[in-house]
C-alpha cells in the first residue's frame, strides 16, 4: 500500500474526513459556483465539442505557474483543457484547491449555436452539517455538570 492509499484509508485523503456512522451529522452538497468557462477558443474545444454532454464531470486544477494570474484555475474534461475560471471569480476556488478541499464539478450548459461557443459549469462543495438531533441535544436545558457518568461524583 502506498502512502496516498494509506492516507485515504484513514479518511484523510483530499482534505476530507470520514465521519463515524452517527445520526448527529450529515453531509450536503452546496453549489458554490455557476458560470461560463473562459478561454475555450484557445484550447481543443472544437476537437472535443461533440464529446461534451450536460452533466459530464469536470475537474478543477490549479495552474500555479500561470504568469498572467496567480490564482489561475484550469477546467479539465478527461485529459483535455477546456479553459479557466474567470480571473475575477477564481480566488476563493483557488484557495480551496490549495487547501486540498474536494470540489465536485459538472457541465451545466452547452451552447454550440452562439457566435462564441459557450460552456457553463457548476461547482459543488460537500459540507458537514449538524442534524436536528444534535441541535436539539445541544439546546436542551441540561448542564454538562448535571450529567450522570462514571467520572463524576453525583451527590
Amino acid at each position: 500500500m502506498n502512502r496516498s492509499d494509506f492516507i485515504k484509508s484513514l479518511g484523510l485523503g483530499m482534505g476530507g474526513i470520514i465521519l463515524p456512522t452517527t445520526s448527529y451529522f450529515t453531509t450536503q452538497l452546496v453549489k458554490i459556483y455557476d458560470n461560463y468557462v473562459r478561454g475555450i477558443q484557445f484550447y481543443d474545444f472544437k476537437k472535443i465539442a461533440e464529446l461534451l454532454k450536460q452533466g459530464d464531470e469536470i475537474v478543477l486544477k490549479r495552474d500555479s505557474e500561470n504568469i498572467h494570474d496567480a490564482f489561475a484555475t484550469e477546467i479539465r474534461f478527461k485529459e483535455y483543457k477546456l479553459g479557466y475560471i474567470a480571473a475575477y471569480e477564481n480566488i476563493v476556488l483557488a484557495n480551496m484547491l490549495n487547501q486540498n478541499i474536494s470540489l465536485i464539478g459538472k457541465i451545466s450548459k452547452i451552447d454550440l449555436n452562439s457566435y462564441d461557443n459557450k460552456v457553463a459549469i457548476e461547482i459543488y462543495a460537500e459540507l458537514v452539517i449538524p442534524s436536528e438531533k444534535l441541535i436539539t441535544m445541544m439546546s436542551s436545558e441540561n448542564r454538562s455538570d448535571d450529567a450522570i457518568d462514571l467520572y463524576r461524583n453525583n451527590y
